[in-house]
């Protein structure tokens, strides 16, 4: 196996854990998007639905 010093095991350490923290965040922040769009079409959805309704009343 590589031979490397206690440092450079503690920088390869950080390096990968903002890695995983910058991956972790960018698919959190897609299902948030994703979320709120859904959520956005939805309430169009619905107050078109409301439109339609009261003009047919």
């Amino acid at each position: 196996m590589i031979d490397l010093d206690r440092e450079t095991w503690l920088y390869l350490l950080i390096i990968v854990a903002i890695l995983v923290f910058f991956i972790w965040n960018s698919n959190r922040s897609k299902k948030i998007k994703k979320e709120r769009k859904n959520r956005n079409f939805r309430k169009r959805y619905h107050e078109r639905k409301r439109d339609q309704e009261s003009d047919t009343l």
